[in-house]
């Protein structure tokens, strides 16, 4: 269920997305490094707020397979992050670890899904630490949950995670290196409907 409360977002407001980028991204390449132990580097992600209903298209489509990694928000704000992630950057990330051949979901083993859950859950602590710090916020994160199916399953999964859905989400668009290989995802904030304002009073800009 999603509220409707769409708003533009002005430039003061994507200047200070772009600063909880720019700190998450570090953070997370940082923390990533040591778990695959290798170089990584994240380029500062693109974070834009867009419709609920838009997702499934910027993500290609509701019948895109995908492995999404879900990981619900509580306290000061609340709400989940999903990590939608193509089979080919799975096989990426665990040809970090060891040998693996993933072209479809159905490539993929409990161990890989383990080792892409990981991920997640380094990638988006390192965020929402980031987004807690400059808020002045207390917020705790689930463990991860991990999903295969179509774009459309997971966000219908997700929608009933999780009552009272702000009606915009935060859409953020990864760029991962790690060695000669290149692994684009999008990980996806979706507050509740009194979270995101909440978010923006916390950091002194006005949301209306």
């Amino acid at each position: 269920m999603t509220v409707n409360d769409s708003v533009q977002l002005q430039p003061a407001h994507y200047d200070v997305l772009a600063e909880i980028g720019n700190i998450g991204s570090g953070n997370a390449a940082t923390a990533l490094a040591s778990l695959i132990n290798a170089a990584v580097e994240i380029e500062i992600p693109v974070i834009t707020l867009v419709d609920y209903e838009q997702i499934a298209q910027l993500l290609g489509g509701g019948d895109t397979s995908v492995i999404c990694i879900f990981l619900e928000l509580s306290g000061d704000l609340s709400g989940m992050i999903l990590h939608v992630l193509k089979p080919d950057f799975a096989n990426k990330l665990v040809n970090t670890f060891y040998p693996s051949k993933i072209s479809t979901l159905k490539d993929i083993s409990e161990m890989d899904l383990s080792v892409v859950s990981e991920m997640g859950n380094i990638t988006s602590a390192a965020y929402v630490k980031a987004l807690a710090d400059m808020t002045g916020s207390f917020i705790n994160i689930s463990p991860p949950s991990a999903q295969t199916g179509t774009i459309e399953e997971v966000l219908t999964d997700s929608a009933s995670r999780i009552p009272k859905l702000g009606n915009q989400v935060l859409f953020i668009d990864e760029t991962l290196r790690v060695g000669d290989s290149q692994m684009d995802a999008n990980m996806i904030l979706l507050p509740t409907a009194d979270s995101l304002k909440t978010l923006f009073e916390r950091l002194n800009v006005t949301y209306e």
